[in-house]
């Protein structure tokens, strides 16, 4: 009889999408954390439940070929899945994730090798650290908002390190209490630091419930004047209740507003809420890869649909003779015609609104595209969005996703109205997880 404690042996066969290995226990699937495929282990079973088990791995008695050592000691994090899988394993495993899905829609094409990084490491440009009481900093658990003390992370930049570091320092010397998410008191939530990676320049966000004194504030501001690269210190005010990080109100402590940083020879602004993609140097190779697929010669009008603050329609702007940029968060699109003005590209125009709504009025009014690229969340695109673009027939269609199910059953729509799927490439954005993203063509037939 199966319970909880028992010691068991198995065979495992496959991976969740969170990347938990998956066994067959008695008929049923047994789920185990830092398991690989083609693996002999022994669980301890924590979870027993009819349709399903949970177990804790105990020993791995037959490794698979893809096993390496694990190259991080915060087990707990929730952050990496696949740090106990060599990178070349990665790279198969993503693109084998992506031709399963498109095949379980139908979909046969040919898919290229996953582009992966020589060095997948320290790629985070991004990093948000939450805050505890006892100046605890790091990141929650997986499944869980039980926060795992980290002082290094190996995906995030170098420098993220130094701040954690004189974050605490600053806390204990100046006695700033963090936040108490039980009792809603204190002052230090979460701690940002966005790393223009190739530019070098740092910013550094403190978001507060409450504001620490002057005098704490003028500490802080010398404690981080040393920092190498540090061109922006801000102070976040977020006193509402819930787990989002950034509140309304920012003020300036030191420096600039905005950090700059360059992609293929693009300049973008950045501030504590804009979206920048978290990997820029993976970014590069998945806007070049979109540009090859768009194969454009200089007289097209591209449409960009849900293009955040325009990186990729600033890549597009270059090689075409229009582009028409939408997207539906209004900061993202001041971001990117401020972008477009920074980089002196002219031939080229931001809408704010729904891609569904807007997409069918300008085709309505006569405006088409020779070329669309669309960069949909993870829910993908809107039927009402595909229904135009089957009406409107693009040359080419560029669907980039970080999806791989939404992409496939969007893919799927679009050939079943007049499109033909001639390829796909995994693009590996972030090393050591599950998540794969994805550039697609579609021609029309």
């Amino acid at each position: 009889m199966l319970k909880p404690g028992l010691l068991v042996t198995v065979s495992v066969h496959s991976l969740t999408e969170k990347g938990d290995g998956i066994a067959t226990l008695e008929g049923r699937p047994l789920y185990i954390e830092g398991a690989l495929p083609d693996e002999q282990v022994e669980v301890q079973l924590n979870l027993v439940k009819p349709n399903f088990c949970q177990g804790t791995l105990v020993r791995v008695l037959r490794p698979s070929a893809a096993r390496r050592e694990d190259f991080c000691r915060y087990t707990a994090c929730g952050g990496c899945q696949l740090r106990v899988m060599s990178d070349q394993a990665q790279l198969e495993l993503k693109r084998q994730l992506l031709v399963d899905v498109l095949q379980a829609r139908g979909l046969g094409c040919p898919v290229a090798n996953t582009l992966g990084m020589n060095e997948p490491f320290h790629y985070r440009n991004k990093a948000q650290y939450a805050v505890k009481p006892g100046s605890e900093i790091g990141f929650y658990a997986k499944h869980s908002h039980q926060l795992v003390e980290v002082d290094e992370c190996r995906v995030q930049a170098p420098a993220t390190t130094e701040v954690v570091q004189r974050v605490r320092a600053w806390m204990r010397r100046c006695t700033v209490s963090a936040y108490n998410e039980i009792t809603h008191s204190g002052s230090v939530r979460h701690i940002m630091v966005r790393d223009g990676i190739h530019s070098g320049e740092l910013m550094v966000v403190l978001v507060v419930a409450e504001a620490p004194s002057n005098e704490a504030l003028v500490q802080l501001v010398g404690e981080f004047e040393s920092v190498v690269g540090l061109v922006s210190l801000m102070l976040n005010i977020n006193a509402a209740i819930g787990n989002r990080v950034l509140g309304p109100e920012s003020r300036l402590l030191w420096g600039k507003e905005l950090i700059v940083d360059s992609l293929d020879g693009l300049e973008f602004a950045i501030s504590p809420l804009s979206f920048y993609q978290v990997n820029p140097r993976q970014t590069e190779v998945l806007y070049r890869e979109a540009m090859r697929l768009a194969n454009l010669q200089g007289h097209e009008t591209v449409f960009d649909l849900y293009c955040g603050i325009g990186t990729i329609s600033l890549f597009m702007a270059r090689h075409a003779r229009q582009v028409i940029g939408i997207e539906l968060v209004p900061e993202a699109i001041v971001d990117a015609r401020a972008n477009a003005e920074l980089n002196g590209i002219t031939n080229i125009e931001f809408h704010q609104g729904a891609a569904e709504q807007l997409v069918p009025r300008l085709y309505a009014e006569g405006v088409t595209a020779d070329v669309v690229v669309v960069d949909p969340p993870r829910k993908g695109c809107d039927t009402a969005l595909l229904a135009t673009l089957a009406e409107m027939q693009p040359d080419r269609l560029v669907y980039v996703s970080c999806n791989p199910k939404t992409l496939a059953r969007d893919l799927a729509w679009l050939c079943e109205h007049g499109f033909t799927l001639e390829q796909a490439t995994p693009v590996d954005m972030f090393p050591h997880t599950m998540h794969v993203e994805t550039v697609a063509l579609l021609t029309r037939v």
